[in-house]
């Protein structure tokens, strides 16, 4: 009788499911309907990025904007800001379809001024500023020279430009904060332009040397917090070999323990807790370089990291003789354990004629990629850098007439390059091209998520980049003390110049 009361049961629920949907079959297919057709509004709530910026959608009636950008030395211009054509290169084509987007986005018009050379490019932007001839619209040039323009007046404070918000994550609010002197903001950064990533301090390690000495993986020894300046010189030495047994070290034949250049070793003082100068709550930037701490490191790091039993510096030999070999030469011939470099030399590509242009990405050889080391296992952290004197600066001239729309484009710009250049640069070629294993992958991450700055580095005063990259790497009879010593006057004169200026 239960089993019968059952089945009549499902019975009714099915007859009364049955006469449910008879009757209201408009509704259901209305209903279905429905289900195929996109709700616009939620539809746009699920593909808004909130990241966006909320900006006024405006025809600018075909405006032209000129951007003036400056390389570095052998380093490359900032070509992706106005990319011109597709070229098969993912940056270069990322790059075209960011300006081609926004111009037809706004009926505006995006171009570029090129100048190699840093000096030379600082010196136009100064000149088209005094003549009040509205050349440029903004630039973006380096921090070796950018200190000069805050002795002039020629800048505008990004606080004064209305639809830029530096809060944003496609701008670089670290470097901001950092580049502030007395409130004032002159300085920018960010996914506007690749240049930035191509700044950061990178080790480089040969894991065939590591492996065939026996030695602890370096990827260990930073998760462990082990991966110290005395553990690299301590590797280093057990390394170094003199392989064609005339009795001297040589660059062409013998096996090196560390291969850096010149300005590298603000990398190792920096990754090493030493600050050239900080910003007091003033605003104001005071040294600390000759604080006795520092000194004591300081010393130390030029005195081993110049010791040619084991180091070599592979621009700069003893007494400052130029050896004209690449940065990374010797590591490319598996003559290496450390590189000490910077992330351009993972993209630079060999020129016709020239052998020592090449980039990691080319090399045959098996390494891998880990951060700069610190002091010792009492630093807390691995701090790393970037090369200040590469850094690129964004800058608006105060001659610019039409803020309004310049800060829509700036704004625009960064943005969509966040979403396209940036990934482009960073996932296909340090990520995929050139890690050849998931730690490097995670020591790039955490290299990149974790960049300070060293004011007095980034500024360059007094041309302080110089005389710790140059000077003092080799003039090898020159003491570090005395060198920073008589030095300070000057950079200090630099400083109260732009305090002065900016007042």
């Amino acid at each position: 009788m239960r089993k019968l009361k059952i089945i009549l049961l499902c019975i009714a629920c099915i007859t009364v499911f049955a006469a449910c949907a008879g009757d209201g079959s408009a509704g259901a297919e209305d209903n279905n309907a429905g289900e195929n057709q996109e709700n616009p509004v939620e539809a746009a709530a699920e593909e808004a990025d909130p990241d966006a910026p909320d900006l006024p959608q405006v025809d600018m009636g075909g405006k032209q904007f000129t951007f003036l950008t400056s390389g570095w030395g052998s380093g490359s211009l900032s070509g992706d800001i106005a990319g011109e054509e597709y070229t098969g290169d993912p940056i270069d084509d990322a790059a075209y379809e960011r300006r081609v987007k926004i111009e037809q986005t706004y009926n505006c018009q995006i171009g570029m001024v090129s100048e190699p050379d840093p000096a030379e490019a600082v010196n136009r932007y100064r000149t088209s500023v005094m003549a009040a001839d509205e050349a440029y619209d903004a630039a973006i040039t380096t921090c070796t020279n950018f200190s000069t323009l805050l002795t002039g007046g020629y800048l505008i404070d990004f606080k004064d430009v209305p639809n830029v918000d530096m809060d944003r994550p496609y701008w670089n609010k670290n470097f901001y904060d950092a580049m502030s002197i007395m409130g004032a903001n002159f300085a920018a950064d960010g996914d506007i332009s690749k240049r930035r990533l191509e700044c950061v301090w990178i080790m480089a390690f040969n894991k065939d040397i590591i492996k065939d000495n026996g030695f602890d993986s370096p990827f260990d020894l930073v998760k462990s917090g082990e991966w110290t300046y005395d553990k690299m010189h301590d590797m280093a030495r057990q390394v170094a070999r003199d392989l064609n047994g005339d009795g001297v070290m040589t660059r062409e034949d013998d096996l090196w323990g560390i291969n850096y250049t010149g300005d590298t070793i603000m990398g190792i003082i920096n990754g090493s807790g030493v600050k050239i100068a900080v910003t007091d709550s003033g605003g104001i930037p005071q040294f600390t370089v000759d604080e006795e701490s520092n000194l004591v490191k300081l010393m130390r790091i030029y005195d081993e990291m110049r010791d040619n039993s084991y180091s070599i510096d592979t621009l700069f030999m003893s007494g400052g003789g130029v050896t004209g070999l690449g940065d990374i030469e010797i590591f490319a011939e598996n003559r290496c354990l450390f590189l000490a470099c910077a992330s351009h030399n993972v993209s630079v590509r060999a020129e016709e004629g020239a052998s020592n242009t090449r980039g990691l990405r080319d090399l045959d050889v098996d390494f891998g990629i880990i951060p700069y080391p610190k002091w010792d296992t009492a630093q807390a952290d691995y701090l790393p850098h970037t090369a200040g004197n590469y850094h690129p600066v964004l800058t608006i001239p105060k001659t610019n007439s039409d803020l309004e729309n310049t800060g829509i484009m700036l704004e625009m710009m960064a943005y969509e390059g966040r979403k396209n250049i940036t990934p482009a640069f960073y996932e296909s070629l340090l990520k995929t091209k050139t890690a050849r294993d998931e730690e490097s992958v995670e020591m790039i991450d955490y290299i990149f998520g974790n960049i300070s700055y060293d004011v007095g580095n980034m500024f360059n005063f007094g041309g302080i980049v110089g005389v710790f990259g140059y000077t003092m790497s080799t003039e090898l009879g020159r003491s570090v003390v005395s060198t920073i010593e008589r030095s300070i006057p000057v950079w200090q004169r630099d400083i109260d110049k732009i305090i002065d200026e900016i007042g």
